[in-house]
């Protein structure tokens, strides 16, 4: 996948819109992040995961496709290799933050 085709889709969901970080476009919903494409790294997307369980799981499950640096050790996020990344991973990851980003927040 190239970063164009994954800005694209990207931008195919409900409400979501482009700003610049870091040198490179950024897809938010609302004010929400949704996903970076290749400013860290090249070559890959950066997503958000649900905790550092599910980001390590994903990693042992995928590590072709995901993985993630020194950097991102301490955040609830991964690294995705766009030359390993499919339209159809690509949308089942990006619906799956979607279902994150829209679920009603509990109160405190």
């Amino acid at each position: 996948m190239t970063p164009a085709g994954a800005r694209e889709i990207a931008l195919s969901f409900p409400g979501a819109h482009e700003r610049m970080s870091q040198g490179g476009p950024e897809i938010r919903v609302g004010g929400e992040f949704l996903v970076r494409i290749g400013t860290r790294e090249p070559d890959t997307l950066m997503l958000k995961t649900g905790s550092l369980e599910e980001r390590d799981m994903m990693l042992e499950a995928e590590p072709k496709l995901f993985y993630i640096t020194d950097h991102f050790r301490t955040y609830k996020s991964l690294l995705v290799r766009l030359s390993v990344l499919d339209t159809r991973t690509l949308r089942a990851l990006l619906a799956s933050r979607m279902q994150a980003i829209t679920r009603p927040k509990k109160k405190r």
